[in-house]
């Protein structure tokens, strides 16, 4: 008879835990949210001039997981990091240039965008074939960004490194830089904060497009949401959605 009560008070006991486990997986399951990241400078991370404007990063990422019902946090990474934390799994998503570093440990799901590349130099000089990079003697490189396969690759090519496009314009106007290489919406916008005449753009280089895409870490465990993200990147892609976004921003945050 004792052993039959025992025996009881041991299921009993299993089950209480077993109902506990559940809840509590059940509890962080419903807790859980898809970490991303976006470049960590303006405007694609926020806008200096007003905290509640959101960055044109955040605002595209929002735009292709609004219908996926995941709720959302920003992981503020330097570039260098974002990279690193796709490859561990700490971080699931990141938009950014499409990066060759990253291939084996992240799914590419698309493209949002595709930018405009651009070499900024100081103005009194002209740069109007890609040789004429060779008489520049320092270009300023977002760290572990990639822009372009041929400048990514060109060892000859004085490059350093900075932390954002404000870095890279302050250390131009000081003419401690040839030059800086970047998207259109990033120098715009750090032009417009460092108080530079964006007239300079008429003179800069046109390097090309890169596409501005969606990164997914293979270890995240949203992993299985592939198909939908890849889904909604095909329904939100535009040539020029991050230009739109940047002007559509630049407007809604001077009015409030």
């Amino acid at each position: 008879m004792v052993f039959f009560t025992l025996k009881k008070h041991f299921y009993i006991s299993a089950f209480i835990l077993l109902a506990i486990a559940m809840t509590h997986n059940l509890s962080f399951a419903g807790d859980q949210r898809l970490s991303f990241s976006v470049p960590p400078f303006s405007p694609f991370n926020g806008f200096d001039e007003q905290s509640q404007c959101k960055g044109i990063g955040v605002l595209a990422i929002e735009k292709v997981t609004n219908t996926l019902n995941t709720p959302l946090k920003l992981a503020a990474f330097p570039y260098a990091r974002i990279l690193n934390s796709l490859k561990n799994g700490e971080l699931d998503l990141a938009l950014l240039f499409k990066n060759n570093t990253v291939t084996e440990d992240v799914e590419y799901i698309g493209p949002l965008s595709l930018e405009k590349i651009f070499i900024l130099t100081q103005p009194d000089t002209i740069i109007r074939q890609y040789k004429d990079l060779y008489q520049l003697t320092r270009i300023a490189v977002i760290r572990s960004a990639q822009f372009n396969k041929k400048f990514d690759q060109d060892k000859r090519l004085n490059k350093i490194s900075v932390n954002s496009y404000n870095q890279a314009i302050r250390l131009l106007k000081l003419n401690r830089i040839n030059a800086v290489i970047g998207s259109k919406v990033g120098l715009e916008y750090a032009l417009y904060q460092e108080k530079v005449d964006e007239d300079i753009m008429a003179n800069a280089f046109y390097l090309g497009t890169k596409e501005l895409g969606l990164h997914l870490a293979k270890k995240s465990p949203f992993i299985s949401m592939k198909p939908l993200l890849e889904e909604a990147v095909k329904e939100a892609y535009q040539d020029d959605l991050l230009e739109q976004l940047y002007r559509q921003q630049m407007q809604y945050c001077a009015n409030l």
